[in-house]
């Protein structure tokens, strides 16, 4: 798929994942997007966003995407705007063992309701979709989980499978589901390694290794990854995303 013309909907958009994919996109020829993030006030990236590329309609929507009222209005809004919804992005997340509520609401929850939706107005056989593109954001530890990080790595493991299930078996949606599993990349949720408490039953020794082991790869990377993604990847595919590297998973292969 060429992003050229197309309509592409991001949450976790203020981020650095999240922000880097939407340029990218907008770097490729997108025509509309929507920048859902928590800022009351919409932030001023997505004015430089307009201002640099002008040819593009970029909105902005304040979402908690724990909220499916929140997601249901959003998605209404923009896709009463466009002539399709072209591409989803779930990127929005949250890193906090101590908050192993919002944790799972945010990381999976909400990325289970946003993709729903988003299958609703995308999906071919039924309504008037045109089917598109699903991208969800895992992370490193939705593929070798990290002891430190029980609950996180569980909703990103939980995304994996989730994505995978989706794709099994359903080409007649017309819709391509992938998910992203970034290693370390700069960014705001990146910056929280560097505090311990967020991590469960750590030790100084602990995060000396794992401060030492994950050597931050530029968010641009995962936006570069999702274009490529868009165009070659097939669907149900778990990319890991490593010092800039793309490298399919090997999964045992769903039967059912």
């Amino acid at each position: 798929m060429s992003l050229s013309g197309k309509s592409a909907l991001v949450t976790g958009a203020a981020g650095g994942i999240g922000g880097a994919i939407c340029v990218e996109f907008l770097k490729n020829g997108l025509k509309h997007l929507a920048a859902l993030d928590l800022c009351a006030d919409e932030p001023e990236i997505v004015s430089e966003w307009r201002k640099n590329f002008p040819t593009a309609t970029v909105t902005y929507f304040q979402a908690d995407v724990s909220c499916p009222e929140d997601l249901q209005k959003t998605y209404n809004a923009f896709v009463s705007s466009i002539e399709s919804l072209d591409i989803v992005v779930n990127c929005a997340g949250f890193f906090n063992e101590r908050a192993r509520k919002k944790m799972i609401d945010v990381n999976f929850y909400g990325l289970v309701e946003s993709t729903f939706l988003a299958i609703e107005h995308m999906r071919k056989d039924r309504g008037s979709g045109k089917g598109g593109v699903i991208i969800s954001i895992a992370s490193c530890t939705g593929l070798v989980p990290l002891s430190l990080l029980p609950t996180y790595s569980a909703t990103k493991q939980a995304v994996v499978s989730f994505t995978r299930s989706l794709a099994f078996d359903r080409e007649y949606m017309g819709i391509k589901f992938l998910s992203i599993c970034p290693a370390g990349t700069k960014s705001q949720m990146y910056n929280s390694i560097l505090d311990p408490a967020n991590f469960y039953e750590s030790t100084d020794a602990k995060m000396e290794i794992l401060r030492a082991a994950l050597v931050p790869q530029e968010a641009e990377e995962a936006g570069k990854a999702a274009v490529k993604l868009i165009q070659e990847a097939k669907s149900g595919s778990s990319w890991l995303l490593e010092g800039g590297m793309l490298t399919e998973t090997p999964l045992p292969e769903i039967q059912l």
